[in-house]
């Protein structure tokens, strides 16, 4: 054995495993949607009037932004997408000035969308939920 191959460090095993895969074919990947989704917008609620924040509890963030989606007289103003993953302001000025204050106690559009951040939604800025 030379002094080169005495100061080569041997593979780990995890180098060894890598090495011995085959490279990925784009071809064997699976389509879209990587995960399994079940789309329940159009499910009806067996009980509407059970309440999603228990008495005496001011409700969080999540629950009063289903209430304002789940209510019928307010889709003008603000939606489901069809499709039930997401959901749209359909008339920002309407919904700061009637909406919001019921609601959240303050009339900041800019407050709203810092909490809708806070909860980790994403803006819909290409496709075609725009």
């Amino acid at each position: 054995m030379s002094k080169a191959d005495q100061m080569q460090p041997k593979p780990s095993k995890a180098n060894r495993a890598c090495k011995s895969k085959k490279s990925i074919d784009p071809q064997n990947i699976a389509p879209a949607p990587y995960f399994h989704y079940t789309d329940r917008s159009r499910e009806v609620d067996e009980d509407p009037l059970t309440p999603l924040a228990p008495p005496y509890r001011i409700p969080n963030f999540l629950v009063k932004l289903f209430c304002i989606l789940s209510r019928d007289d307010l889709r003008h103003i603000i939606k489901w997408l069809p499709h039930g993953r997401s959901w749209r302001i359909i008339d920002p000025v309407e919904f700061e000035m009637s909406v919001i204050p019921t609601y959240f106690g303050h009339s900041s559009m800019n407050s709203f969308l810092r909490q809708v951040n806070g909860w980790g939604f994403k803006r819909m800025t290409q496709g075609r939920n725009k």
